[in-house]
């Protein structure tokens, strides 16, 4: 799945994409132009638009499907039992967001070790074309897109499906995780299901919260979650990443106990240091002289401010506009802490707004690579409020290189953190975490022997999470799977 379309009719001066360019993503060959329908804005009623293209695209391509279907039954009995070939599909591959940071380190990892594993979204709005990016991530073309509700710069989208069985003929698949509930989800579960493959579910995104959050329309509230059940009840078994969801699953989507499973994740930890600390990277974002790094980075006690840090997608979702209120709270009795905002979204206008001439929080925008892990390993201690995350990719990558976590009390987030020896689990109340904030100040500027402990213990528990511990236990579940759903 690593080559363009023999169709291609691209020149050279061509525009792939109108956005700027996302660090580490690399297009190595294109899809030819297909039509789409013109990418539509928020709204409501526009999102009745979606089940007529799903279905309608379905029944077009009913005669392929069926015919693919005697394909790969076919085509299986002749491959190894256990060899398993599984397809992760994610509508949002094409945005900057925790899945699809998590997915795209995955996946080589796994292609990289003999697993055979393939990854395919769609392409953002602002593509002529679908693409495929660094040989392995392949973003197709759509035939339908429109802004998300409440969710800026994110898009529910539609794919085409031809250039989809092309390939399930090319590259055949035993198995296929969705990772969010999204209409393309919908489109390539309904085709999977008619060709024959075995689907099931990754519960990586909270929907009904992220909807009540987002969407003031109540009715909205409960079609979501209408829609949710109907998905999860197609695409079981479904699986979770820590206990908190697991629940959700069983009380609110209505998925039996037996068919959820509990699957640990992983991340390319080997990127994460506690030696990246004290290299000059905050001291570019914070208005300091870089110069000075090497001196201010290795000094102790109060010689200069205490570091707090926010990285991830700035969105409201993630409860800034809470923490935001605690930040205002507590650097009005403080001069000597500090907040870093890294990372884009929607909501990072508003903030902006919100601390115009503060000079206590500093915005090194979205960064990747070795600014991003200096940029972890620089906070003394990283704060993260959400109470919608299934994991917390960077609350891993954060304890990775060394730097203690406050986290909320729900979600994925507080089985990492785990107790106090690496950080703090909070109810969100703001004279909680504002207690909790003026603690890590005093144990930070009083307290080193205590302090260095907790870099410790947190680097020590992020080593849980691993690529090789993670995939190890995946591909075991995923040979399972293919051997009850087509009886090898």
């Amino acid at each position: 799945m690593t080559t363009a379309s023999s169709s291609t009719k691209l020149r050279a001066t061509d525009t792939l994409d109108s956005r700027p360019e996302i660090f580490g993503r690399n297009v190595t060959s294109t899809f030819r132009k297909m039509f789409s329908f013109r990418h539509q804005p928020p709204g409501n009623l526009r999102t009745c638009m979606i089940p007529p293209v799903v279905f309608g695209t379905l029944i077009l391509n009913l005669p392929m499907l069926l015919k693919l279907r005697f394909y790969l039954k076919k085509e299986r009995q002749s491959h190894p039992a256990d060899d398993v070939r599984i397809l992760f599909y994610s509508d949002n591959l094409d945005e900057t967001n925790g899945i699809a940071n998590n997915l795209r380190n995955v996946i080589p990892y796994m292609r990289a070790h003999g697993m055979k594993a393939f990854l395919a979204g769609n392409a953002f709005n602002t593509r002529p074309c679908g693409v495929v990016e660094n040989g392995y991530c392949l973003l197709l073309p759509r035939i339908f897109s429109m802004e998300q509700l409440g969710y800026a710069n994110s898009e529910l989208a539609i794919p085409r499906i031809g250039p989809v069985l092309r390939l399930l003929k090319r590259y055949p698949v035993d198995l296929i995780e969705f990772e969010t509930p999204s209409p393309g989800a919908w489109l390539v579960c309904f085709c999977a299901k008619v060709a024959g493959i075995k689907v099931f579910s990754h519960y990586r995104t909270d929907v009904p919260t992220y909807t009540k959050t987002l969407v003031k329309a109540k009715w909205m509230h409960k079609y979501v979650l209408w829609l949710m059940q109907i998905f999860y009840g197609m695409t079981r078994p479904v699986v979770s990443p820590c206990k908190d969801y697991a629940k959700i699953l069983t009380s609110q989507l209505k998925v039996p106990e037996n068919k959820v499973q509990i699957l640990p994740r992983g991340l390319p930890l080997e990127k994460f240091s506690p030696d990246m600390r004290g290299k000059g990277v905050w001291e570019k974002f914070n208005g300091n002289d870089a110069t000075q790094a090497g001196n201010t980075a290795t000094q102790v006690g109060n010689a200069r401010k205490v570091r707090f840090s926010f990285i991830g997608r700035i969105s409201k979702e993630k409860n800034l506009e809470f923490l935001n209120r605690v930040w205002k709270k507590f650097a009005a009795l403080h001069d000597d802490v500090e907040l870093m905002y890294v990372g884009y979204g929607w909501y990072l206008e508003e903030i902006k707004k919100f601390y115009e001439g503060d000079d206590s929080v500093h915005f090194a925008g979205e960064q990747g690579g070795e600014t991003l892990a200096g940029l972890y390993a620089d906070s003394d201690f990283f704060l993260f409020p959400s109470t919608t995350d299934t994991f917390g990719n960077v609350v891993v990558e954060a304890m990775s290189t060394g730097t203690p976590a406050l986290v909320s009390d729900y979600g994925g987030p507080h089985d990492i953190v785990m107790d106090e020896a690496a950080g703090r689990i909070l109810p969100i109340d703001e004279d909680v975490w504002l207690n909790a904030l003026e603690e890590c100040r005093r144990i930070y500027l009083e307290e080193p022997e205590t302090y260095a402990k907790m870099r410790e213990v947190a680097h020590e528990r992020s080593l849980k999470y691993t690529m090789e511990s993670s995939t190890k236990a995946q591909f075991e579940y995923f040979r399972k799977l293919k051997k009850e759903a087509y009886g090898l």
